[in-house]
């Protein structure tokens, strides 16, 4: 237990350090840039991100298979696997993204307020990101396996700053969109290459032949956790998506996207705390089940504290700092309120997440997937409902209150479950 504690503290001092680091340079770049370049040009870099979203989705389960799985069988076999896997899911995905294309399928909508070229650019740029992010993955989930968490924030600490300071630095040279497109691209696979490169020289995982066998295995494994990497992977990709359709405004979606930046900066602190403790369930929740229900409830209560503070200081100050983006007052307005209520529903998420990580390691995977589907069940129901409202607020009330739901059933279902195992000592 005493390396579990350090392996916590490790990742959570990494982990703050990258949001402190992350939120400065957002705050003080990221203001510059849409100065400089403007809202649909900063919108037209986050359509470019758009697809790579979606990565945890594509990848099937296997990033979560690897982490359960390396720990109780051959891990070179495993993380082999997985490998080819990933590499058949990138051939069968690129089929059909030709095709359409082929065949004039216009993806992003026949009203997105930019020229074909740009579309154009910005479809197969976020292709190649989003296969760049599937190896990524394997690499991250490799890396929390070997209790190395904190390597994958440290590198995701440098990845944004650095992106957008070469973004600031290019706007006083060019305003040629394809520059901006692929400058993410090319941070990506640096990132892929530096994780690869960390894992040969530090790990013992090689890349083996492997059987038909180690295949289905893997895949058995991956598709039980499928349904939730469906549930948890999807929604926010296709809400992006469906924003892009509806509205077709690229600046209207620069707001959009802004808010969900900053909502997850402001819960990443939480985050940071329960993100690690999926492995190191995996490992000791059959052994020392009783120990790890009392952490799961000390991570809670710390969060909570994390969640209180962090609602309380947007509140007061959230409208002086993003005063600092100089944007209109009609979008500064918006933009607040908005974000403010991702915070609270994002945060009520992240709040238990460490209960939710506790079902998947302990193989509740049905229970798991039944909480999360409350979010799209009850977001599509109200987005319905809410017809009368703008579009911008039809999407956050309807998506917020599903998490809040889902949050609330997911803390009732932990503690219920554990109601009679311990006595919890604060």
């Amino acid at each position: 237990m005493n390396n579990i504690t350090k392996y916590l503290k490790k990742n959570f001092l990494v982990s703050s350090s990258k949001t402190v680091v992350t939120s400065l340079v957002t705050l003080l770049l990221l203001p510059l840039i849409i100065e400089r370049l403007g809202l649909k040009l900063y919108g037209i870099i986050s359509l470019t991100l758009l697809f790579s979203g979606t990565s945890s989705l594509i990848d099937l389960g296997l990033s979560k298979a690897v982490i359960l799985l390396s720990n109780k069988t051959s891990e070179n076999k495993i993380i082999s696997s997985a490998l080819y896997i990933n590499l058949i899911i990138i051939s069968i995905l690129t089929i059909p993204f030709i095709l359409l294309q082929l065949l004039s399928v216009d993806l992003l909508g026949s009203h997105l307020n930019i020229d074909k070229t740009n579309k154009f650019l910005i479809l197969n740029t976020g292709f190649l990101l989003l296969t760049l992010m599937l190896l990524n993955n394997l690499c991250k989930a490799i890396l929390e396996s070997k209790y190395k968490v904190h390597i994958v924030n440290l590198t995701l600490a440098i990845y944004t700053p650095t992106l957008y300071t070469i973004i600031f630095v290019l706007s006083f040279f060019t305003e040629q969109c394809i520059t901006y497109i692929l400058t993410p691209f090319v941070l990506t696979l640096l990132m892929l290459l530096f994780n690869i490169i960390y894992i040969k020289q530090h790990t013992t995982i090689k890349i083996i032949k492997v059987t038909k066998k180690d295949l289905k295995h893997v895949i058995k494994k991956s598709l039980a956790f499928l349904n939730i990497g469906l549930i948890n992977s999807m929604i926010m990709p296709i809400m992006r998506y469906a924003f892009v359709i509806l509205v077709a405004d690229v600046g209207l979606y620069a707001i959009f996207d802004l808010s969900f930046k900053i909502a997850m900066l402001a819960n990443s602190f939480i985050l940071s705390l329960a993100t690690p403790m999926f492995a190191v369930f995996s490992k000791e929740i059959q052994e020392n089940s009783r120990k790890m229900i009392q952490v799961s409830y000390r991570i809670f209560y710390i969060s909570t504290a994390l969640y209180l503070t962090t609602t309380l200081a947007y509140y007061l100050f959230g409208s002086y700092f993003l005063t600092f983006l100089n944007i209109s007052s009609k979008n500064l307005d918006l933009l607040y309120n908005i974000t403010f209520l991702l915070i609270i529903s994002l945060g009520s998420v992240a709040l238990v997440e460490i209960f939710y990580r506790y079902f998947l390691a302990n193989n509740q995977l049905i229970k798991a997937f039944l909480l999360k589907l409350i979010v799209p069940i009850i977001g599509l129901m109200l987005f319905f409902v809410f017809k009368g409202i703008d579009l911008i607020y039809r999407f956050i009330y309807a998506y917020g209150t599903g998490l809040i739901i889902s949050a609330i059933a997911i803390a009732l279902s932990f503690m219920i479950y554990n109601k009679n195992k311990i006595s919890i000592k604060i």
